[in-house]
């Protein structure tokens, strides 16, 4: 990967192909861990996931991409790659191991719906019930009381107690309707709302450390609606989604492919506070805002950090990425150069959706803090290129992203310059 054409594919010279590539190895790798992982298992787990990963390499023969993104759900992937984390993370360890225990029914019920399991084969969960959670179905599938495991099929879902079936799902979208409506089986319960006509509205979540914080001002990720009801963040989210569909539809076309849920963690009128962990890829945390500009602001900076991350997956773009700190023209909080590099590749395709509405006429525009919030992004965007140029040990790759994000930043500069504003920020951008 040579870093070209990772921080905005939208415009003439884009090429959106850099990032599915990347996305195409970040779960092919994720596959390969999955395979790699029995060792670090607890020993009464080895024996199901030795059943799993036979299963897996048959459904890699009959379908490698549809196999491939089972790993894209936020069961699978983001269990998975958190189970990294167990030993830097002692305090969230217990959590990360029955997420990866869950992740195991999670993926063989992406692999059935997929139809990805043989006729004749059937793989058998030993280990308890979970609820079975899938963006493809919209929901959740809740097994009867009772259930002591799962098997698997290529036509249906079975619950068992003490060896005995006790309730089946048919996995064909009519069978499953009339499956969960029967007494005494399988329910369906809706946690996921489509929403921006490109993703999902979740008010569940399979992240094991989205407790884990680092941002000063926030105390981690729980799962919150700020006591707003749930049309309300699926309305706001829509008309911010929107704004990215019609100004920056390359990169709604990316978030298509990869950006699977959004998760709510409160409401605040002042202030907006978003995350997104590298750990769990596809999926961002957001406050809710009731300007839409704020949210559409929020939606496309975490999914920039997502693209990132799935591309720094597998190459390193900084030689210093976390070692020394930094001031920050974002954060208020010391930064490795890693945080401002991501800064800066959320931050400058924001300013880029600015520019375009502004030079669309959209009525947004005629807000008196349009322009302004503008020229605070292109000069908190320039200090944090500056220390980047001034600090920052790039790679081969690094060195063709940040060629990318200077040829985007000197437009917006040489912008201003032409209207007669100047581009050296003031002491309110100044770490």
């Amino acid at each position: 990967m040579t870093g070209q054409h990772l921080v905005l594919c939208d415009g003439p010279a884009g090429d959106g192909g850099a990032f599915r590539g990347a996305y195409a190895r970040y779960l092919a790798s994720c596959c390969r861990e999955f395979l790699a992982l029995g060792s670090e298992l607890p020993t009464a787990l080895r024996g199901a996931h030795g059943r799993v990963v036979d299963l897996v390499h048959r459904a890699l023969a009959m379908d490698e991409a549809q196999l491939l993104h089972c790993f894209a759900s936020p069961t699978v992937g983001t269990p998975l790659c958190c189970l990294r984390l167990r030993d830097e993370l002692p305090e969230f360890r217990a959590r990360i191991d029955d997420a990866v225990a869950a992740m195991m029914p999670h993926l063989l019920f992406e692999i059935a719906l997929r139809g990805l399991i043989g006729d004749g084969d059937a793989v058998v969960w030993q280990h308890g019930a979970p609820r079975l959670a899938s963006l493809a179905v919209g929901g959740e599938v809740v097994p009867p009381e009772g259930a002591s495991g799962l098997v698997f099929s290529a036509e249906r879902v079975a619950a068992v107690a003490g060896g005995t079936e006790i309730a089946h799902l048919p996995l064909d979208p009519d069978g499953m309707r009339t499956g969960c409506e029967a007494r005494g089986g399988f329910r369906f319960e809706r946690p996921y709302h489509p929403v921006g006509n490109v993703t999902h509205f979740a008010t569940v979540d399979h992240n094991p450390i989205a407790a884990f914080e680092t941002h000063p001002s926030k105390s981690g990720n729980p799962v919150d609606l700020g006591d707003r009801p749930e049309e309300e963040w699926i309305g706001i989210l829509d008309e911010a989604f929107a704004l990215v569909e019609a100004f920056l539809p390359q990169t709604f076309a990316e978030m298509r492919l990869m950006l699977h849920e959004v998760i709510p963690v409160g409401y605040d009128d002042t202030r907006h506070l978003s995350a997104s962990y590298r750990e769990a890829i596809g999926t961002i945390y957001l406050t809710l805002h009731p300007n839409v500009m704020t949210m559409a602001e929020a939606v496309l900076h975490e999914f920039q950090h997502n693209k990132f991350n799935v591309a720094a997956d597998s190459v390193d773009f900084l030689s210093n990425a976390f070692h020394p700190l930094y001031p920050s023209p974002i954060r208020p909080d010391p930064r490795p150069l890693w945080g401002i590099l991501l800064a800066v590749h959320a931050f400058l395709p924001v300013a880029e959706l600015y520019r375009r509405m502004r030079d669309a006429g959209h009525p947004f525009t005629a807000h008196p803090g349009f322009e302004q919030r503008m020229a605070d992004l292109d000069l908190k965007n320039h200090e944090g290129m500056e220390m980047l140029r001034a600090h920052a040990r790039f790679t081969p790759p690094g060195v063709a992203l940040f060629a990318d994000l200077e040829a985007l930043e000197g437009r917006h500069l040489a912008e201003r310059t032409a209207r007669g504003l100047s581009n050296v920020p003031t002491e309110v951008h100044v770490g």
